[in-house]
């Protein structure tokens, strides 16, 4: 067992996912209770994504696939926010795309970003950190059945804490989240696309394109609802943005997703969310312009001690 990026994913991921987002004031994942929930769904989640990703031979959009299937089982089996009328007003979207029980705008934003930050920058981060274990196992199979089990738990014990939808409707979300882990799988025959090993590499148009794409899917998911679009209008102009980040980085990428260009993606996306952070912090939330300032400082030292390398991972 490689303890070590274990150790660091379990408490990475929920820093990233739930912290950096803005969802819990940085001194609350401190709290004992809090950590262990976290880490037993943040952290578990990565894990298991990460693991199943090296031992099925995966690509990144292999990767990206099972961290949409972990964002669908914690938003939609675990929070439960693709159903809960509440949240979905309290985030100033309220009914907008709303069918069947589902709020559809919050189901597609909240999966793609679990997808990006809470697994792919997680994973990706902790691989730059621990380069000499890229290529091996992390945790020995009885490591999976673990990390399968405290995700679960965390599920049982929040149940009664959130709202419960309607049979049907769980179990569309429960089918969603199955074929994204099946696609993920089969991704794996996919043709991987060859890299010219004379394009330029532009690390800092990277950093610029992931940062302005994130903004954008975040802007317009809080703007749309306001402009009148019929929903699977809007819902379509969200994702965008992230369709266009997604061509320009396999466009202008030189290396694999743990190589230098996915160290300048994640930066990018990161970089939103900490000016979001700072941002937020001004209105007297200082908790929040520290943990911005040190994903900033974190970022910037791994930069520096990162050294370029290949990944069997490629997108």
């Amino acid at each position: 067992m490689a303890w070590r990026p274990v150790l660091v994913l379990l408490l990475s991921a929920p820093y990233l996912g739930e912290v950096l987002s803005t969802a819990t004031p940085p001194l609350d994942l401190l709290l004992p209770w809090n950590l262990a929930l976290f880490a037993g769904l943040y952290g578990c989640g990565a894990l298991l994504c990460r693991e199943l990703a090296h031992r099925w031979g995966l690509g990144l959009p292999g990767l990206i696939l099972l961290g949409m299937a972990y964002g669908v089982y914690e938003e939609a089996l675990v929070d439960r926010f693709w159903f809960d009328p509440g949240y979905a007003r309290h985030s100033g979207v309220g009914d907008y795309a709303r069918l069947w029980h589902t709020n559809l705008l919050l189901a597609t934003h909240l999966t793609a970003f679990h997808a990006a930050v809470s697994v792919c920058s997680s994973v990706i981060v902790v691989t730059r950190l621990f380069p000499g274990d890229r290529d091996r196992d992390w945790v020995r199979p009885r490591g999976l059945l673990v990390a399968a089990a405290g995700m679960l738990l965390v599920l049982f014990l929040t149940y009664e804490s959130y709202v419960r939808p309607p049979l049907g409707p769980a179990l569309v979300a429960l089918g969603i989240g199955v074929l994204f882990v099946v696609g993920a799988y089969l991704s794996r025959r996919l043709p991987r696309p060859a890299r010219a090993p004379s394009r330029r590499p532009r690390p800092r148009l990277l950093v610029v394109t992931a940062f302005a794409c994130t903004g954008a899917h975040f802007v317009l998911v809080y703007a749309v609802p306001s402009t009148g679009l019929p929903w699977p209008a809007g819902v379509a102009l969200t994702l965008a943005p992230l369709l266009a980040g997604v061509l320009a980085v396999r466009r202008w990428s030189t290396t694999g997703p743990f190589g230098r260009d996915g160290l300048c993606v994640v930066t990018g996306i990161l970089g939103f969310f900490a000016v979001l952070d700072a941002f937020v912090g001004l209105g007297g939330r200082y908790d929040l312009t520290a943990g911005a300032v040190l994903t900033a400082v974190g970022l910037a030292w791994l930069h520096r001690r990162a050294r370029p390398r290949t990944s069997p991972l490629v997108s």
